[in-house]
């Protein structure tokens, strides 16, 4: 008989990974109702659990439980019978902290609908209520009020990262070198438009976003001594005229998608290239085979449960919208690395 001690398992134990994905709701659930009591904030400096269950009005023993888990997770940290929010992870989730991740917040309300999926599964999409869908509208435009403190939050966040890799890998493209003038669509504070000057003393920048904002990108701008090189444009992209004669159009979050809408958008950029200028774009979108990214699938999900009108493409998909506006894809570079979402930096070129 074969020895026990030497027999091979028959298969790879995947029981680990079945029951972290099990247990995923259980403590995404956890996580997002500290959110909600604001229990990060208000443990920025060390209480018991007794002091916090009196200030939250919770019960104490289940409370006690509760940030123990919070302790294991990693988002807390615990001295003797005092807990506190773990100093690597204070500057993001303490409100008023610089990098605090307000988006958090609006994943949290989406929690109810996820709740229906076994329903939309058998049913189809959400039907809203009116107020339901008044009140999506208002999140969404909260969301993107892009006023001073926003602008600072959004500059503060690409400089852990994503801008300087940004930066490194556009100045490395051979077109850089010889390229003269630049036009960044959506740009708001304007840092990466005042990085591609700094690496290209020969660069003249152009940054183009809405009234208000280019206020907010020209204090940017001044701050860091560019504003011979750099320069605003007011406007909207989808309406106004955005110049023309540029190298590279580069674009970062600001517009994405695969609609009519987005056509034209392309379009307006593929008239302002010039020949066989290049437009890079930071964007979200999916395998080709729709396999992945998964937070990219998770969102093309929640989309289609609620009814949305959102439209995540896959890189072919992509590719096809560039080719009836005038571009041609050529590369898909990704940022997953980087970003708290599986970006990728998508490069086209003007047919």
């Amino acid at each position: 008989m074969e020895r026990l001690a030497d027999k091979k398992p028959p298969v790879k134990d995947k029981g680990k990974f079945l029951q972290d994905m099990a247990m995923g709701f259980e403590k995404g659930l956890i996580f997002r109702t500290a959110l909600e009591f604001d229990a990060f904030t208000k443990l920025k400096e060390p209480k018991t659990a007794e002091a916090l269950s009196m200030e939250m009005e919770t019960h104490h023993e289940i409370t006690s439980r509760f940030l123990d888990v919070l302790v294991a997770l990693g988002l807390l940290s615990k001295h003797e019978e005092q807990y506190v929010t773990a100093p690597d992870i204070a500057p993001f989730l303490v409100e008023g902290e610089p990098y605090s991740a307000r988006y958090l917040t609006f994943s949290t309300k989406g929690l109810e609908d996820w709740m229906k999926l076994k329903q939309t599964l058998k049913e189809g999409p959400l039907d809203k209520p009116a107020h339901e869908d008044e009140q999506r509208k208002d999140e969404h435009e909260h969301k993107h009020n892009y006023d001073r403190s926003s602008i600072d939050w959004i500059a503060r966040g690409s400089m852990l990262g994503r801008l300087q890799w940004t930066l490194k890998t556009v100045s490395g493209l051979p077109e850089f070198k010889t390229a003269k003038k630049v036009i960044d669509l959506g740009g708001g504070h304007g840092l990466f438009g005042i990085g591609f000057a700094q690496e290209n003393p020969q660069f003249d920048v152009v940054i183009f976003d809405q009234p208000g904002v280019t206020d907010i990108t020209q204090d940017y701008i001044n701050e860091y001594g560019m504003q011979t090189r750099v320069k605003t444009m007011t406007g909207d992209y989808t309406k106004d005229d955005i110049g023309s004669g540029y190298d590279i159009a580069f674009c970062a979050l600001s517009h994405g998608g695969c609609s009519e809408e987005s056509v034209s958008f392309y379009r307006t950029v593929c008239d302002a290239l010039n020949a066989n200028g290049l437009f890079i774009t930071q964007t979200f979108t999916m395998d080709d085979d729709r396999t992945g990214p998964l937070s990219a699938l998770i969102g093309a999900l929640m989309n289609q449960m609620t009814g949305g009108h959102g439209h995540s493409c896959t890189n072919a998909e992509l590719f096809k919208t560039f080719d009836k506006s005038g571009l041609v894809g050529e590369q898909v570079i990704s940022m997953s690395e980087l970003t708290t979402m599986a970006m990728r930096m998508v490069i086209a070129r003007k047919k």
